[in-house]
């Protein structure tokens, strides 16, 4: 179903986070389960669904036989992520009957330390009920269901942020993509881009010094910037349980005191790209 883009007119902000945390690639396997660097938007439809009460196995059966959830209608919600940690893995190894496997096997599995992230919801009109609902639980910290950063042997904790309401979207094109950065200066877009959209990206980061090791007479410190990170096969709809719609994604980490944003965006010809103001010059991109 078309959403259209003027259906989005409130976002949500909460902040996730947890000691650990792993969103598996489908299509790893024990010689090693590799982790998204952010979650999936299909994790966050999942978080919403917790929150929701929605139940696992809740589905109809269609005449093709394919299963359709109830999960499905909430995947219009549009999401954006923006991690707020070093992006720090550690490989870890663990004994398990994995999948069909008769026997132990030893896992390998790429687990995120400290995990930290800020995500943008924008649910369309047609869900203005839900988004009633989840609201009002975000901002009691209540959910139905637990929450978990990925795996479910890592908790997730949450907390609401902000509500921004009737807003509208910036539409960029290509004729007016130079103006909007050009000639309104220090524009600063936040969050997550749809690749399929965007041709090249400038990321602003303010270099700051960290402290990495401290003795009693000095400290060694290190010079810490920011980098554009892109994700080819970023999951952002499951359907009949196993199948998966992807997109290339780009995104960037930072910590939390400091200060990185997306500069400049140059869009692929004849492309549309949103963006909602969530303050003065600042920018939120969806998906």
């Amino acid at each position: 179903m078309a959403i259209e883009m003027n259906n989005y007119k409130n976002i949500i902000e909460i902040d996730i986070w947890s000691s650990f945390g792993c969103f598996t690639k489908p299509f790893s396997n024990t010689g090693g389960l590799l982790t998204y660097l952010i979650p999936p938007k299909t994790s966050i439809i999942g978080m919403i669904a917790a929150i929701l009460g929605y139940e696992f196995d809740d589905y109809e059966e269609l005449e093709d036989k394919t299963r359709k959830y109830k999960i499905e209608e909430l995947y219009d919600i549009k999401v954006s992520i923006q991690a707020l940690f070093d992006l720090k893995i550690k490989r870890v190894t663990f004994n398990s009957h994995y999948g069909n496997e008769p026997h132990m096997l030893n896992v390998h599995e790429d687990v995120l330390i400290n995990p930290f992230y800020k995500v943008y919801l924008s649910f369309p009109s047609e869900l203005k009920d839900k988004e009633k609902i989840f609201l009002e639980r975000v901002m009691a910290n209540e959910t139905v269901y637990n929450l978990y950063m990925g795996r479910n042997e890592f908790f997730m904790n949450y907390e609401f942020k902000n509500y921004f309401e009737g807003l509208k979207p910036y539409v960029l094109d290509n004729s007016n993509e130079n103006d909007f950065f050009e000639d309104k200066k220090d524009q600063k877009v936040y969050g997550t881009l749809d690749k399929t959209k965007i041709n090249n990206v400038k990321l602003f980061s303010k270099i700051t010094e960290t402290t990495i090791f401290g003795t009693l007479k000095q400290d060694i410190k290190k010079l810490a910037s920011y980098y554009e990170y892109i994700i080819r096969d970023y999951p952002v709809k499951r359907y009949n349980f196993v199948n998966f719609n992807y997109i290339p994604v780009s995104f960037y980490s930072m910590h939390q005191n400091d200060t990185a944003y997306f500069s400049k965006l140059s869009l692929n010809e004849n492309e549309k790209f949103e963006l909602y103001e969530i303050g003065e010059n600042e920018w939120i991109s969806l998906i």
